[in-house]
């Protein structure tokens, strides 16, 4: 099936970018925003992330919360994005991080 003509017609395509994830204690929230802003990231979505790991589950409050920020851009500064929480935090914090093929419309609202 043709999702692009399918549902918004001929004037709108499916365009490529990446989805960068990102998990990590709350206690960091901040942090990361303030270095997602630094390479321009034009926006993003925090959702509490719960769930079991190979060591440990992470389900209650009183052990601090994890967060899942989520980001559509570029594949360039998907790179860039990757490279600064690698730097500063996968050695330090309990951090998951990885990137996404995605196809989205309107890529000109996103990085």
């Amino acid at each position: 099936m043709d999702l692009q003509n399918t549902f918004l017609g001929k004037h709108m395509k499916l365009e490529q970018a990446k989805l960068v994830t990102i998990i990590a204690d709350e206690a960091i929230e901040q942090k990361i925003i303030e270095d997602l802003r630094s390479v321009a990231v034009k926006g993003f979505t925090i959702t509490e992330a719960r769930g079991e790991g190979l060591n440990t589950t992470h389900n209650s409050s009183w052990e601090g919360k994890n967060i899942r920020i989520e980001t559509l851009v570029s594949e360039n500064k998907a790179n860039r994005i990757i490279e600064l929480m690698a730097d500063k935090y996968l050695e330090k914090f309990a951090m998951i991080l990885f990137c996404s093929d995605v196809q989205i419309y309107r890529k000109e609202r996103f990085n």
